[in-house]
């Protein structure tokens, strides 16, 4: 296995900082791993050398804005949740798959990374899609903390990203601090119902609709931020017939140590979440799924 650093040049000039994992043999696949909002690319290090291992070329980026893709382009207060989408996303799906072949290519994306596939220029050449902790986070999903959520849309997100950076980290929301256009573009979605779909925001929600490759997504019944309702909502939003949703309750999460939003992507899962996932893309790969 082989790592090398890549700096992807974004049309809106740009450049994204991203990490590739290639194998020593020829790839059996091709995957991008999306992150979540606030979390850098080497937190999802170790699962993309488990899969490099594993045989597939692995590529993982940090947004702009975001741990060592310094923000050049735009503003802190006018970047955006679509810039993360339709340009850094769109760039590093472009560097794995312009060598990719007819190989097939998966994704990967945890929290807003699952969110924002469709949105993605070039997202047709997806073969298949895992998402983990992603969800639409409406406040009425989140039972007890129903109120807190509705606050946090209302009133502390839009209070707290008034200037440049949101402190993501000070409140328990992420890694790294955030651009504040980031959380500004968040919060709106976050205030109605159909958050990122609903028809007002101007996105193509028809690429959600017409998605017509597998997609598996996974929930958890101990995440507090995305939690099973708010996933499955997700879920219902992706038109495949081939689409799958996976609660995991909450005694196999007590026999695990428990998983929440985060720890999925750590080493503690490595025998019990992530043979799961190599299971399901190596299945996607041998029933072909031709486009």
């Amino acid at each position: 296995m082989s790592l090398h650093s890549l700096a992807l040049a974004c049309p809106d000039g740009q450049r994204i900082q991203a990490s590739l994992f290639v194998p020593e043999a020829a790839p059996r696949g091709h995957i991008l791993i999306a992150p979540a909002l606030a979390v850098t690319q080497t937190f999802y290090h170790p699962l993309a050398r488990y899969l490099c291992q594993h045989g597939y070329r692995i590529l993982t980026l940090d947004y702009r804005g975001v741990g060592a893709s310094e923000l050049t382009v735009p503003s802190p207060a006018d970047v955006s949740l679509v810039h993360w989408a339709e340009q850094d996303l769109a760039v590093a799906l472009a560097a794995l798959t312009e060598t990719a072949g007819d190989a097939p290519v998966y994704w990967i994306g945890h929290s807003f990374g699952g969110q924002a596939l469709a949105l993605v220029p070039g997202h047709e050449r997806v073969d298949g899609a895992l998402t983990v902790a992603s969800s639409v986070p409406y406040w009425r999903h989140y039972g007890k903390r129903a109120l807190p959520m509705w606050a946090f849309w209302h009133l502390l997100a839009p209070a707290l990203s008034l200037g440049e950076r949101f402190p993501a980290r000070r409140l328990g929301l992420g890694r790294r601090d955030l651009p504040s256009g980031i959380v500004r573009q968040w919060a709106r979605w976050g205030r109605r119902r159909d958050y990122l779909f609903c028809a007002s925001h101007g996105l193509p929600l028809d690429a959600y609709r017409q998605f017509d490759r597998p997609v598996r997504h996974y929930g958890f019944a101990d995440d507090h931020y995305a939690p099973p309702a708010a996933v499955e909502d997700l879920a219902s939003r992706y038109g495949s017939g081939q689409s799958e949703l996976r609660l995991v309750s909450a005694d196999t999460l007590k026999a695990w140590g428990g998983v929440g939003h985060f720890s999925g992507f750590t080493e503690r899962h490595r025998d019990t979440l992530w043979p799961q996932w190599l299971d399901y893309l190596q299945s996607l790969q041998a029933a072909g799924n031709p486009r």
